[in-house]
């Protein structure tokens, strides 16, 4: 997901999530730059600590899609599940946790000093689940959102 590569590993996975929203249980939802503007002056009208936190974590997002495909039928979730985990750069993968057995991946692009992550993707295989970040995140300000 180096450079362009990132960006390209998620149009990739953008037109595979498109291919998949044609199945009734196959759920999406995209955020591009006008709904993300939107979410913004929303939490704009907040500016508690938080809601700055927040809105300075997203000021650099162009896109964000989310996909739930956990009531699709077995054969659908696992012709999803294998495709996107050959389009998943094993190179970027940043994190793999488990709890109470489900696997969570994490993958994204750090900058070169580390404060920054760019295209961010997390694949919740085991629930379904799988959210793509397109843009950069500022560790400080993911870091703020945390605690």
């Amino acid at each position: 997901m180096a450079g362009n590569s990132g960006q390209e590993n998620i149009r990739r996975i953008n037109q595979l999530v498109s291919e998949y929203s044609a199945h009734p249980d196959f759920n999406v939802v995209r955020l591009g730059r006008l709904g993300l503007a939107a979410v913004k002056v929303v939490i704009r009208h907040d500016l508690d600590e938080d809601s700055m936190a927040l809105l300075n974590a997203i000021k650099d997002i162009k896109q964000i899609t989310i996909a739930d495909y956990e009531d699709c039928p077995a054969d659908v979730r696992d012709r999803f599940a294998s495709r996107l985990s050959r389009l998943l750069d094993k190179d970027m993968l940043l994190m793999e946790a488990k709890d109470s057995g489900e696997k969570m991946e994490i993958y994204g692009e750090p900058s070169e000093r580390g404060d920054e992550l760019t295209d961010l993707i997390l694949n919740v295989p085991g629930s379904g689940a799988l959210i793509c970040i397109r843009g950069r995140l500022k560790m400080k300000d993911v870091a703020k959102i945390m605690d």
